[in-house]
């Protein structure tokens, strides 16, 4: 009970206030950092996360997050259960979770990356495997020698690819990330017991709900369908989807089918008015209405822009206009 008063009050902390947070306090991380508008890398970094205020807050991340501990250990609190985590350890943390504190060793060091959820998304175009629209997922264990050469080479190539300025590494970062994605949940189905039956109902709830997002949001836009697929009321599944990720569950289904949407306007050729029939809007006005109100830009600029402006990446150089508001996000 405690704990569910608790989550109810955790704030979100989004990756643009972690690029704040990384521009404005870069001299004292260490290590190489490359930071995307949609993704980060970090070799040789401290800590992996980093309050700087009170630490009995609780902070929910948009953002999925592999880190690879080098040196010192760390005792981060994720979703209430303690995580000790030391040299050739993997700590893998999905989007959703929630975090409380961190204890570190004064010689932590890290190689990881974060990515947010729509760059997640992307990389599987548009369709995440089961195990990814798990929101709340986290494990930890200690990898063998050839599994942490394998992860080192992954992050090295990362890095190596995004501080290459061509539009040409744009596919290939999708596919080294997705490869990598894969190695990562190999692992954890080797690893780790599928204890899914010990899930709460809301857990259950949650992901029956985002598997459903995945199939539907196409041709689905609106909550009713899913309360019913699902055999809840609108307001009850609402309150969940909030509780337990931070994000109301419109926005959730809206972010689903943009970025549907954006995918079709990027990879075919198809009138915008068979777009709109094909995403079952009723007009294509509202089509068009829906895409500017989430993106910010008309479908047709969307398509005609350069592909390095569609997820393009930011130097760390080019951070220090990140507005920043004095709250340290977890790193």
């Amino acid at each position: 009970m405690r704990e569910n008063k608790l989550i109810s009050r955790v704030r979100t902390t989004s990756f643009k206030k972690i690029v704040s947070y990384l521009a404005s306090n870069k001299a004292n991380l260490g290590g190489d950092i490359y930071v995307g508008t949609e993704f980060a890398i970090g070799l040789g970094c401290l800590p992996p996360f980093s309050p700087v205020h009170d630490k009995t807050d609780l902070v929910r991340l948009d953002v999925l997050r592999v880190i690879i501990i080098k040196s010192g250990w760390c005792e981060p609190v994720i979703n209430f259960k303690k995580y000790r985590c030391g040299p050739g350890d993997i700590l893998f943390i999905n989007w959703g979770v929630a975090i409380k504190e961190d204890a570190l060793g004064r010689d932590i060091t890290f190689d990881g990356f974060m990515m947010t959820q729509e760059y997640l998304k992307m990389i599987f175009h548009g369709r995440l495997p089961k195990r990814f629209l798990s929101p709340n997922l986290c494990f930890s264990f200690h990898m063998q020698d050839f599994e942490l050469d394998i992860w080192s080479q992954y992050i090295r190539q990362l890095y190596s690819l995004a501080n290459i300025q061509s539009m040409v590494n744009e596919e290939a970062m999708k596919a080294l990330f997705g490869s990598a994605m894969a190695f990562a949940m190999s692992l954890y189905k080797s690893r780790m017991p599928q204890n899914d039956d010990m899930w709460s109902r809301s857990k259950e709830l949650i992901e029956h709900f985002l598997y459903f997002v995945d199939q539907y949001a196409k041709t689905q836009h609106e909550l009713d369908f899913y309360a019913s697929k699902l055999c809840v009321s609108t307001h009850y599944l609402g309150m969940i989807v909030k509780k337990e990720t931070g994000e109301t569950a419109k926005a959730i289904l809206d972010k689903a089918l943009l970025l549907l949407i954006k995918l079709e306007l990027r990879y075919s050729n198809k009138p915008l008015k068979v777009l709109a029939d094909e995403f079952h809007f009723v007009t294509l006005s509202a089509f068009c209405k829906f895409f500017k109100r989430c993106a910010g830009v008309t479908a047709s600029e969307y398509r005609t822009m350069p592909d390095n402006q569609h997820e393009g990446s930011l130097p760390l150089y080019n951070l220090e206009k990140a507005e920043s508001k004095g709250e340290g996000p977890y790193l």
